[in-house]
This record gives structure tokens, C-alpha cells and sequence, in this order.
């Protein structure tokens, strides 16, 4: 069915299917023939798809999604549930290419677009007996096994038995989620180590009315400056560096004569007002953050104190960040 249905993990999102995912379908579908023994076997007439996908949109009840990497906004395999009936619905149509780390998190927000989005209860699957990898990991997760459906499924012209695994809600939450959560964030901070290189945080940027006066306050809690003084009229700001023993270095920022450049800022109270990253590939590392729906609010342009590039954006929560070039 067409949905508007979008889940945002730390790696990986849901997003819906669409009608020009039909080669993405037929390729990973097909990428592996060994792997893909247990599943319907599909054509790789695109058209034919197309239609499938068509009869789809028009069917009630049916969730189907891309797994889209969120570091690389590449697609790295698909995942639904469908058959809703009270309360329930049975999930599969799950498939990832060869070598992703999808996976885990791609159940875990499936089950979240199931219980929170739609409001369903329980979400069960059923596997061909013979095929214990699927099996051992629905069992790993933390699904329960209900029951063995004997003589189920005809694929190929061989009949199957099949093993019908389910959570409800309490279940998910309880002993499934957090399991999953957890190798969720442990794969994203390998991802995004393997996509963006080198990523060290650099300091904090704090808006200011009066250098000197912020700086005597600062100096309470142990800190001294730790750069010269400096002034940089493309940013249209003044400033320096304070750093103390285990803190935080922190940019203190004022306006130029005639600029506004944090003047929205202390409007708002909002004083720390981004957090700044030293980065190996500035080009690279900017377009990581634009695949997880950052907005450049500040594009690349040279910084008269680090002498290199420098560019500003805007995270989905509304927090600003700096990239700096290394």
C-alpha cells in the first residue's frame, strides 16, 4: 500500500517503497542465488515488477520499505509487514545485499514502525524450517516460537515445513529492543568510522555579547585563553580560544561591527550554540551529514584563524555543528 511511513535509526532508515526501487527489487533479490534459495523466485523483467509494485500501492494492510544506509544514502536491502488483521501482522519480503550490516537494525525499526506508527500489537513471521539461519536468528533476537506449520509452503515444487516466531509489544520493548538498539549503535559508529575517516571533536562555539566579560566568568571554572585574539569579517565575527583541564575547549564569539552573525543566537539564550569537528575530507564528511538530513547553513569557505575550510550545518534536531578541515 502506498504509506508515507519513514523510521530514522543511528545507521540505517525505513523508507517506503516506490515504483523506481523496481531494479533495486530484482537486483537484490537476485544478488545471490544460494542465499536467496528459501525465497520466491522473482523476474527480472523490470515492467513485470513495476506491475507488482502497482498492485502493491492499491493493497490495504501492506507495509513494504527500502533499507536505506544513513551514511551513504545508499539502499542496502528491503523489509515489510502485511496481512494486518486484529491487531497482528506477519512480517518478511526481508532481504539485504551481501555484506551489509542492516540487519539488526532494520528489525528493530520495523518493529517500531509497526507498534508506533501503525499501532499494531504483534508482529509474527513465519520461516521455512529448513532454513536455520533465519530461524536461529529470529530465536536470538528474542522472538518467541509459537508453533511448526506443517506441509505450509510450496516453493519450487518442494513442500516446506514452516516455524512461526512472533513478539508483541511488551515483548519488543522488554527483551528485544534493547538487545538490538545496542548492536544498532556499535554498527553505525563502525559505518561512520569507515565512511568519514578521522572525526575529532574540536571545541564548542559560545555567542557572546562581551568577550572580556564572558571570559573573566570562564575563568571561574578554570579556564585560560588559549589563542590570540582574532577577527574574521567573512564569518563577520571576533573571538578566542579558552581551554581547561578536563573541559572542553571553548570559542567564545562575538559580532563584527555591523554583522549579526550571533545575534540570533543570544536572542534565544542559546550561548553554546554548535559543536565543532576537525575532519580528515571536508567534501566527504559534508556529504555524509547531508545523507542524514543535515542543511548546510554555511557552506565551505576559508577560515582566517584555522587557515583551512570551514562549513556550518544544521542537524535534524536543530543543533549546529562546524566542520573543520584537518
Amino acid at each position: 500500500m502506498k504509506h508515507r511511513i519513514t523510521v530514522e535509526g543511528f545507521g540505517y532508515r525505513l523508507r517506503p517503497v516506490r515504483l523506481n526501487d523496481a531494479q533495486f527489487i530484482i537486483d537484490v533479490r537476485l544478488e545471490d542465488t544460494a542465499r536467496n534459495k528459501f525465497i520466491h523466485a522473482i523476474s527480472r523483467d523490470v515492467k513485470a515488477q513495476e506491475d507488482w509494485l502497482n498492485d502493491y500501492f492499491n493493497r490495504e494492510g501492506d507495509y513494504y520499505f527500502v533499507i536505506e544506509n544513513r551514511v551513504t544514502g545508499v539502499p542496502e536491502g528491503l523489509i515489510a509487514f502485511y496481512n494486518e488483521k486484529d491487531g497482528k501482522a506477519e512480517w518478511g519480503r526481508w532481504v539485504v545485499k551481501e555484506g551489509s550490516l542492516a540487519a539488526t537494525e532494520s528489525v528493530d525499526l520495523l518493529y517500531k514502525a509497526a507498534f508506533e506508527s501503525v499501532g499494531l500489537k504483534e508482529l509474527y513471521c513465519r520461516t521455512i524450517k529448513d532454513n536455520t539461519e533465519v530461524v536461529s536468528f529470529h530465536e536470538s533476537i528474542g522472538e518467541k516460537t509459537r508453533c511448526i506449520l506443517e506441509k505450509a509452503v510450496n516453493l519450487n515444487g518442494i513442500v516446506y515445513d514452516e516455524v512461526e516466531q512472533y513478539a508483541d509489544h511488551d515483548i519488543f520493548y522488554r527483551e528485544i529492543h534493547p538487545a538490538l538498539e545496542k548492536r544498532s549503535i556499535m554498527i553505525f559508529k563502525r559505518n561512520f568510522r569507515i565512511a568519514i575517516g578521522d572525526f575529532e571533536f574540536h571545541h564548542i562555539g559560545v555567542a557572546s555579547k562581551d568577550l572580556n566579560k564572558d571570559f573573566s566568568i570562564f575563568a571561574f571554572l578554570g579556564y585560560s585563553k588559549s589563542s590570540e585574539y582574532f577577527e574574521d569579517p567573512l564569518q563577520g565575527i571576533k573571538g578566542f580560544f579558552i581551554e581547561a583541564k578536563d573541559q572542553p575547549r571553548l570559542e567564545l564569539l562575538a559580532n563584527l561591527e555591523g554583522s549579526d552573525t550571533v545575534t540570533s543566537m543570544l536572542n534565544s539564550g542559546n550561548k553554546m550554540y554548535h559543536f565543532a569537528y576537525l575532519v580528515s575530507d571536508i567534501e566527504k564528511a559534508l556529504q555524509v551529514f547531508i545523507n542524514a538530513r543535515a542543511i548546510v547553513i554555511s557552506p565551505l569557505k576559508q577560515s582566517t584563524f584555522f587557515g583551512k575550510r570551514i562549513c556550518f550545518l544544521m542537524l535534524p534536531n536543530l543543533y549546529m555543528i562546524e566542520l573543520i578541515e584537518k
